[in-house]
């Protein structure tokens, strides 16, 4: 199947709300695909910019080059609030996939979007698409390996006959 790697740097977030008490902001962003769990990564705790926090964190993640072109695929970028009783949710960001490809494969100047959940918090971003290239498909035998982890997380184990 043909692939290409995306590179998504995280530089930093400008005017965000205070949304501590008292106390320090030290924010950080959890970004998925879709707001699927097993896609999900962080960036470090930026504990100096508060309200400005930056990172300049690149993630990467590798998409079917079929799924790049549809409109559903968005990456999902919510910004929290480290604290001790607890992490406090800012707001979020969705980026349609299919939006930044259409743009071109590498953005050259930081890319900024609204904060969805505050008045005037901005996330600023920068891109790349790598070159296509062929990956493997999964064989039978992983495709069996990973359905039996997930029964095996869900709570459910069944054992088929046969010699393992």
């Amino acid at each position: 199947m043909e692939c290409r790697k995306f590179e998504i740097i995280l530089v930093s977030a400008d005017n965000l709300p205070d949304v501590r008490s008292f106390g320090q902001m030290k924010v950080y962003a959890e970004v998925s695909i879709n707001g699927e769990p097993d896609t999900s990564m962080r960036t470090t705790v930026d504990k100096d910019g508060e309200t400005n926090p930056r990172w300049n964190c690149l993630l990467e993640y590798t998409f079917e080059e079929t799924s790049l072109r549809n409109p559903g695929l968005v990456v999902e970028v919510k910004l929290y609030c480290e604290r001790t009783l607890g992490d406090r949710y800012i707001g979020e960001v969705n980026i349609p996939v299919k939006g930044l490809i259409d743009s071109g494969p590498r953005v050259e100047n930081v890319l900024s979007f609204n904060v969805a959940g505050t008045e005037t918090g901005k996330l600023n971003i920068l891109y790349s698409f790598g070159n296509m290239f062929m990956a493997p498909k999964p064989s039978l035998g992983k495709k069996v390996l990973k359905a039996g982890l997930r029964v095996m997380i869900e709570g459910t184990l069944f054992f088929f006959g046969g010699d393992f």
